[in-house]
């Protein structure tokens, strides 16, 4: 089943090479890093440094990097993935002021329950988005609008392997048993919570 915590800072899916040494360019003494360190104090001679391994990854799309990364995180150039999807949502509804309204109130709520049930909200608001595009009619495939999503913007993979399994399941209106592999059932019922709302919606 996908996690429904950060992979990335999750150290039971990090390799040997996700800590390392490198030399301090003050002292030239050895300091150990972790992937997700940003900058580390040398021990010998305390000159602060910073990882030049370091890659922001998904933090880099995620609206919650500061949470995930600590202060270290302020000031990166970063555009959330759920900025993006809700600029997507707001361009192609743009005649739908009402709605957008309502969207946005179901964003809150998703964002609200994901962070109590310590759920990961990306592939949360990015279907729940999904379902309100297509019950508009304003796109004719989820698979197809996150692929492009995802040329343009390189989203996580996990995220959107999770994303397009959720697509599937509401799909299939879960008929057909899903692999648990594919698919983290608190995240599914979520999002099916929240599509009778966008149903709802759409009905008016």
């Amino acid at each position: 089943m996908i996690g429904t915590k950060c992979p990335g800072q999750d150290m039971r899916y990090w390799t040997a090479d996700d800590v390392y040494e490198e030399n301090c360019p003050k002292c030239g003494e050895p300091v150990e890093f972790f992937k997700t360190d940003i900058r580390l104090r040398c021990p010998n001679c305390k000159n602060r440094m910073a990882n030049p391994r370091f890659d922001m990854g998904c933090a880099e799309y995620c609206a919650y990097a500061e949470q995930c990364l600590g202060p270290g995180a302020r000031g990166m150039k970063s555009k959330s993935i759920r900025a993006i999807l809700e600029g997507e949502a707001e361009k192609q509804a743009v005649n739908l002021p009402e709605k957008k309204e309502q969207l946005k109130k179901l964003i809150k709520q998703a964002e609200e329950e994901c962070e109590k049930e310590g759920i990961d909200m990306l592939p949360v608001i990015a279907s729940l988005i999904t379902v309100f595009l297509r019950k508009e009619n304003l796109i004719d495939s989820g698979f197809d609008f996150i692929d492009r999503i995802n040329e343009e913007h390189t989203l996580p993979q996990k995220a959107v392997k999770e994303i397009k399994s959720i697509i599937k399941a509401l799909d299939n209106h879960s008929d057909q048993k899903q692999d648990e592999e594919d698919i983290n059932q608190e995240v599914l019922k979520l999002v099916e919570k929240l599509s009778s709302a966008v149903t709802a919606m759409s009905d008016q």
